[in-house]
């Protein structure tokens, strides 16, 4: 760990007195007889505020913890039980990871959340951010994980005037300046506290920032353009499908589940076409030749996923209740509370006005 300046020294007395008054009441951030956060609690909110807002996750979160309350309870569930639970999470991988985690914890460290960082980072989905987040937060260990937050605070405390690509390294190395020996847990939570309601990305209020005296991008006037963006010249792909939303007379409607890779993986859906990025290479699905009646087409949808949009055309039948191989009936009414993704929820809801 390098010395520490008079500069690092001040931050991290000021972040911590601010924290003390100021900090966020999370679920997550409970505190156990050790007066820390309980390490359970940290490796399932990691691993739901990955690519997810914490207003989101916030009431998840407290239902999640109602059903699995310890490791061991959730270590001892199926896929489809917390696929199910994660619908409308997004993201659906990060469940399966959770879990496989879990399960690995259960087995080889008796339902123990490990506190050493080469353990955990062998734990499916669990990077080099979430390691040192559940060292630090979990068992005050003297790490600093450096998450979106931390890298624009530190960029402006120190006037990294480059996009985030070119001074990851340099950021990584001041990080080091603030692994506290002590205080890491509050530390830690402070920096990501003040990243969110202070230093935020844009219009940071540096007006009442009470480290704006050691922020070299405040003293250069230009807190606002760091970190540098790299404009984008991508456009965003799309992709085409058909789905077919089939309903009996027991007002079921058809589902199946998806393949365990890919895409919402393990997830339900209905009948759909494989998606492809022209419309013209379109195939029927195969499960639709089974079914005689007229199909009514709906209104289309264009959904956004983080790095496609997906254009559905959607079709709408009545038809009789048949046995069809991989696919069961569910009750329309239940559709909300059998795990299926918000796009598919979608494509129902379009239907229903059929």
């Amino acid at each position: 760990m390098p010395k520490l300046r008079n500069k690092e020294l001040t931050i991290q007395s000021k972040l911590l007195g601010w924290y003390k008054k100021n900090r966020r009441i999370l679920p997550w951030r409970k505190l156990d007889k050790k007066k820390l956060p309980n390490p359970y609690y940290v490796l399932v909110s990691e691993f739901m505020l990955q690519q997810t807002t914490v207003n989101a996750v916030i009431s998840r979160f407290k239902n999640f913890m109602k059903i699995w309350p310890n490791l061991k309870k959730l270590s001892m569930i199926n896929e489809n039980q917390i696929l199910q639970f994660w619908s409308g999470l997004g993201y659906y991988a990060r469940a399966k990871n959770l879990l496989n985690s879990a399960k690995i914890i259960s087995h080889k460290f008796n339902n123990i959340v490990p506190d050493n960082y080469y353990d955990l980072i062998d734990l499916p989905g669990v990077g080099d951010y979430t390691a040192k987040a559940i060292l630090g937060i979990g068992y005050n260990k003297s790490v600093m994980p450096v998450d979106a937050n931390i890298k624009r605070m530190l960029a402006r405390l120190y006037g990294l005037d480059q996009s985030i690509n070119l001074i990851n390294k340099e950021i990584t190395s001041l990080s080091k300046f603030y692994a506290s020996k002590k205080q890491s847990s509050n530390l830690i939570q402070a920096f990501m506290d003040y990243g969110s309601i202070i230093c935020v990305p844009r219009n940071p209020r540096c007006g009442v920032c009470i480290i704006a005296k050691e922020c070299i991008a405040n003293q250069k006037k230009i807190t606002n353009t760091i970190p540098k963006k790299i404009k984008s010249k991508k456009t965003k792909m799309k992709k085409y499908t058909r789905a077919y939303v089939i309903v009996n007379g027991s007002k079921e409607i058809l589902v199946r589940r998806r393949a365990s890779k890919g895409m919402l993986p393990s997830m339900l859906e209905v009948p759909n076409d494989k998606w492809v990025a022209e419309k013209k290479l379109l195939v029927k699905d195969s499960s639709i030749n089974l079914f005689q009646k007229k199909f009514t087409k709906c209104k289309p949808i264009i959904y956004s996923f983080s790095h496609f949009d997906l254009a559905i055309d959607i079709y709408f039948t009545k038809e009789r209740k048949r046995r069809i191989k991989n696919h069961d009936w569910v009750l329309l009414k239940n559709i909300a509370e059998i795990g299926m993704p918000t796009v598919m929820k979608k494509i129902t809801e379009v239907a229903k006005l059929n």
